[in-house]
């Protein structure tokens, strides 16, 4: 293997590690926020407030950042993303009401904004099958992050106070920040100025693509479920159901793990796969477990089943789904990933909203969870078939997992 090989490799893990830990840093308190709204005398609904202003502040920034990774460069955008991270990590456990804590993780959500950097150079460095097999393992981090933080956030906060949380995700800040400082490769910045008029007619054509505008819609609104689960299982289990930490975590490892075995079975593919194949056999697999969870509700063993066969389905059409998305845009890489980013957290956290209050309205049940995914699996599907009814007349590279 050549030292630049090597380098790619090492660059990809901690980059991998940077954005495991974003996430696994939300998921990681989620056992504890009962605990926090208790402590803080603040309401239940600030636990998937939390989440939401988490997200949001994962798309403040990347609007501006785009044009920025273009003319400074994307390590010094990543560095940055990092190291901001890092301190609004350490500056939670300080936070003395619940206002507090909330602007804190928003602005620990804004490292998140620097995430979709690392992501325009692995699109730039590997090639196409590559580039999606990184991807998928990247998206896992999502869904692992889940498995992996329950587990440890209930280990901290049965041993020690949920502050302590935070500061395990600090250590992971600095692991990630001094990897990449280290392994991170040195690209040139694509422009020598910055050129306004420019921008604006870039975001302009990407934002007036209509393909990309569908196939991001599709996506986010595809993750909703598996979020609003990840926000609100702390109240339907812990809370209304009154099971165990055990339970709890039992349940998060069956639903979310479909999404791990997803992605491990993409690694498997050939390289000339047709992506119109993981859309199409993704959503029907996805619309029959989310479909499934909704008949059986009332019964908790079974729609943890179904809720796993969601979860499959969504993790084999998911990565195809985001790079026929950003391929249909001809801007630059690190505008169009921006822009997805950017879209990406403002759908899912404008529909979580939408699920907090309906779930106010009509209780936080999981009944109420099961009922309200029935619908917005059907738009999903809906959505994925007309995203793919196009795709055969489009070029070869763009139907299949190209060649390289």
């Amino acid at each position: 293997m050549s030292i630049k090989s090597k380098q790619l490799l090492w660059f990809f893990a901690f980059f991998l590690v940077f954005e495991l830990n974003i996430y696994l840093s939300n998921d990681m308190i989620m056992p504890a926020m009962l605990s926090i709204v208790d402590e803080f005398q603040a309401d239940k609904k600030f636990i998937p407030l939390s989440l939401s202003l988490y997200l949001l502040g994962g798309s403040s920034l990347q609007i501006f950042l785009g044009p920025l990774a273009e003319h400074v460069g994307k390590r010094k955008l990543v560095l940055a993303g990092n190291t901001l991270f890092l301190l609004a990590t350490l500056a939670v456990p300080l936070t003395a009401s619940i206002e507090q804590f909330l602007l804190a993780r928003f602005v620990q959500g804004m490292g998140c904004c620097f995430v979709f950097v690392g992501y325009a150079m692995i699109h730039e460095l590997f090639d196409d099958m590559t580039a999606v097999k990184l991807s998928s393992i990247l998206s896992s981090t999502t869904i692992l992050a889940p498995l992996a933080g329950p587990i440890l956030g209930s280990a901290i906060i049965s041993q020690l106070d949920w502050r302590y949380v935070f500061v395990l995700s600090g250590l992971l800040a600095l692991l990630s920040l001094l990897g990449l400082f280290n392994s991170m490769p040195r690209t040139p910045p694509a422009v020598a100025r910055l050129d306004l008029a420019a921008i604006v007619r870039s975001y302009a054509a990407i934002f007036s693509n209509g393909r990309f505008m569908f196939g991001m819609f599709t996506a986010g609104l595809a993750t909703v479920p598996l979020t609003a689960w990840i926000g609100f299982s702390p109240i339907f289990v812990l809370q209304e159901m009154r099971a165990s930490y055990a339970t709890y975590i039992a349940l998060q490892c069956v639903i979310l793990s479909g999404f791990v075995l997803s992605s491990i079975a993409i690694q498997r593919l050939r390289q000339d796969f047709p992506l119109v194949c993981l859309l199409r056999l993704g959503g029907l697999i996805a619309a029959a477990g989310m479909l499934g969870a909704g008949v059986f509700r009332h019964h908790v063993d079974v729609f943890a089943a179904c809720m796993f066969i969601y979860s499959l389905g969504f993790g084999l059409f998911n990565g195809a789904l985001i790079r026929s998305a950003i391929t249909a845009s001809k801007e630059a890489m690190t505008l169009t990933t921006a822009a997805m980013s950017l879209l990406y957290c403002i759908y899912l956290s404008a529909w979580l909203q939408l699920y907090n209050l309906l779930c106010q309205r009509f209780g936080y049940a999981l009944e109420t969870y099961a009922l309200l995914n029935m619908p917005v699996i059907l738009i999903i599907v809906a959505c994925l078939l007309l995203f793919t009814r196009g795709m055969a007349g489009r070029g070869e590279s763009e139907v299949r997992l190209a060649r390289h």
